[in-house]
């Protein structure tokens, strides 16, 4: 018990230091851990593989044995563990995106940063980054979590502290590549592919804390969230959102299956210009938000013909976010909508994934032009590829053709072409 609060006082101290974002395949845990980027990774990065997943629940504690160090304090009953290797990543992405007859764009900032993460003490874990912001050009974000696990059972138990500015309420602790965290998806693009994403559940600003447990079979965590990083004009009191997480992995034959369920209520009070993270400047009223969301998740993995494939579903059975009508923010206006994704992969060859997707989206009506979610009923098939040309440089390409459900609409496509490099 004496070191569990030490180990927690230690926590609280590098949570506060912590801004951080959890990211793809970064060699800093490769590093650390001394095996290549694909013992953690499925096929393609930054999909997780089942070493992957307990090296996460262990709150990146894992390490290889050679590099293990002594206390840096002579004679500390807390000895801080820190692996002789430095874990310092460095992601670069470059991305061209055209919309339809839109003219096409290039960027090269958005989604690269640096990053700090793996073990920090024994049992103490975490990620700092400094990201560009995907949403904005040349805007900078902040964000990440620390996490205390111990070892349990066959698995890891433990707490996440997280704040995101992208990556929605279940970045605390999720290990599954259904799109419930941004990171962990199928499709580079997971907007027009992933019912989580297109959504805006998996999406979006967070802070908050997470307990899990998690082995080769289960995945069990709750929480509560404050749906924002910036907490000026938030009554945080009145304004932690509980959520909840469940998963099954059950193993049949070389195939794993997993099913799961996943679902948040609450209320948010905070002033009108408060929820999009940026500073009130002007004369703000005090609204409640009502927020509520569920659904279902699926993920298979195995081979076809000794090709490896990974085939995800998500269901986003209801998301409703409501308000009194003076909600000013850009990230909590008015929407109530749901859509239900499927999306394959299969490798020929191990470093060549071929992909195919299919979104149908329902907004019901209700959204209110929010920079995640679309206001109109569409369905979209996709076609993609991704190829690892080493284990830390990754290229994507995605096509994605869009049948909007007004009549008043034209059908319209999109092309994206990524490329990723860590180191």
């Amino acid at each position: 018990m004496k070191n569990i609060t030490k180990n927690l006082l230690l926590l609280s101290s590098i949570v506060l230091l912590t801004i951080p974002e959890a990211a793809n395949a970064l060699p800093g845990f490769a590093r650390q851990t001394g095996k290549e980027c694909m013992a953690c990774h499925t096929q393609n990065m930054p999909k997780l593989n089942s070493y992957g997943r307990h090296f996460a629940l262990s709150g990146y504690t894992l390490y290889d044995t050679e590099n293990e160090t002594q206390s840096l304090i002579e004679g500390s009953e807390l000895a801080l563990g820190l692996p002789a290797v430095l874990n310092v990543s460095a992601l670069l992405k470059a991305r061209y995106t055209k919309i339809g007859s839109e003219r096409g764009e290039v960027n090269v900032l958005n989604g690269s940063g640096l990053y700090f993460g793996g073990r920090i003490a024994d049992n103490v874990g975490g990620l700092i980054s400094l990201t560009g912001d995907p949403a904005v050009d040349r805007d900078v974000v902040f964000g990440g979590k620390a996490l205390l696990s111990y070892k349990t059972f066959d698995g890891f138990s433990g707490f996440s502290l997280y704040t995101t500015q992208t990556n929605g309420i279940f970045s605390g602790m999720e290990t599954y590549n259904t799109g419930l965290y941004s990171p962990l998806k199928q499709f580079e693009n997971a907007n027009a592919t992933n019912a989580a994403q297109a959504t805006g559940l998996g999406r979006g600003p967070a802070t908050g804390i997470q307990a899990y447990y998690g082995d080769d079979r289960f995945l069990v965590t709750v929480g509560a969230t404050i749906p924002s990083q910036n907490s000026e004009g938030i009554d945080a009191g009145g304004s932690m959102i509980p959520f909840g997480r469940i998963a099954y992995n059950q193993p049949i034959g070389s195939w794993n299956l997993m099913l799961g369920a996943y679902g948040f209520t609450g209320d948010v009070k905070a002033s009108d210009q408060s929820l999009d993270g940026g500073l009130i400047d002007l004369k703000a009223d005090l609204v409640t938000v009502k927020k509520e969301g569920y659904g279902l998740d699926f993920q298979a993995t195995g081979a076809l013909a000794d090709m490896m494939t990974m085939t995800t579903i998500n269901v986003v059975l209801k998301n409703i976010i409501t308000n009194d009508g003076n909600l000013s923010s850009g990230n909590l206006q008015q929407t109530d909508n749901q859509a239900a994704s499927i999306e394959f992969q299969i490798n020929p060859i191990t470093p060549l994934g071929l992909k195919v997707a299919y979104l149908t989206y329902n907004n019901n009506e209700t959204a209110t032009g929010q920079e995640f979610v679309r206001a109109y009923d569409y369905n979209a098939p996709s076609i993609g590829l991704n190829y690892l040309a080493r284990q830390n440089i990754n290229l994507d390409v995605q096509y994605t053709y869009n049948y909007p459900g007004p009549s008043d609409m034209e059908n319209f496509y999109e092309f994206f072409l990524s490329a990723i490099v860590a180191f």
